[in-house]
């Protein structure tokens, strides 16, 4: 797919992967942007980027933002669901509300987003969510938001059969990313190794776009430790005790 005139939303657009992949989009020509994000003043302002403020996390808002992008752009040929939160924490009680929250954003809107685009659409297009490493390897203080990124990664994974011919997605499965994401997480949260930054993840998220891809991942260091450890079975495990380990500071 070329970028070229193309029509996009991004979501969580005004920090981290979000902002950096609006830099590295408009780097095409004829682009135009509708980018959103809890506070709009934090977009970028350039004259292709149409700053959007919504909380994604209400189905009210996400009809709203698909009619509106109608209006703004004329129709929607990308659709980059990178909005998301985490959690770093020990969870020390059952709290409904809080694991509401994090579903609401990192999973029932981008599965919502998707199936409303695959049933409403005539225009072919192409659905990019940010996913995580986490989906496939679930990480000690993340229990929350690793089941949330595995939810989209399973889910994606089967739906893709029910897409209406033309209709697309591309999964991102970024490592440790070095934003305020890690802020917004918790107090004092150690960043897992390895880490890359949001730049790296939006070159890569651009270069999936152009070649088609179905699935993007930025860490080359990732993948080869998931296919070393089908021989070497213990890698994975081993890791997740290291992190296990920082998370004892918290209980103290």
């Amino acid at each position: 797919m070329e970028l070229k005139n193309k029509r996009i939303v991004i979501t969580g657009a005004g920090s981290g992967i979000g902002k950096e992949t609006v830099l590295q989009v408009l780097k095409h020509e004829g682009v135009k942007i509708l980018a959103c994000d809890l506070n709009e003043k934090n977009i970028l302002e350039h004259p292709s980027v149409i700053p959007y403020k919504c909380d994604v996390s209400k189905k009210e808002n996400l009809d709203k933002l698909l009619k509106d992008a109608d209006k703004k752009l004329g129709g929607i040929d990308i659709f980059y669901a990178n909005a998301g939160f985490a959690y770093y924490e020990v969870i020390e009680n059952a709290d409904w509300d809080r694991i509401d929250r994090i579903y609401s954003t990192n999973v029932f809107s981008p599965l919502y987003t998707l199936i409303s685009l695959n049933h409403t659409r005539k225009e072919p297009f192409l659905f990019v969510v940010t996913a995580s490493a986490m989906s496939h390897l679930a990480l000690p203080g993340y229990a929350q938001y690793s089941s949330t990124k595995a939810a989209v990664r399973s889910f994606i994974d089967a739906y893709r059969f029910e897409l209406k011919p033309g209709n697309r997605v591309m999964v991102v499965y970024p490592i440790a990313t070095r934003t305020k994401f890690f802020d917004s997480a918790g107090k004092k949260v150690p960043v897992p190794f390895p880490s890359q930054t949001a730049e790296t993840v939006a070159k890569k998220v651009v270069k999936g776009i152009l070649s088609d891809s179905k699935e993007v991942y930025p860490s080359f260091l990732f993948r080869f430790i998931q296919v070393l450890d089908r021989f070497l079975f213990f890698i994975l495990p081993v890791y997740q005790k290291i992190e296990a380990s920082k998370l004892d500071s918290l209980k103290k």
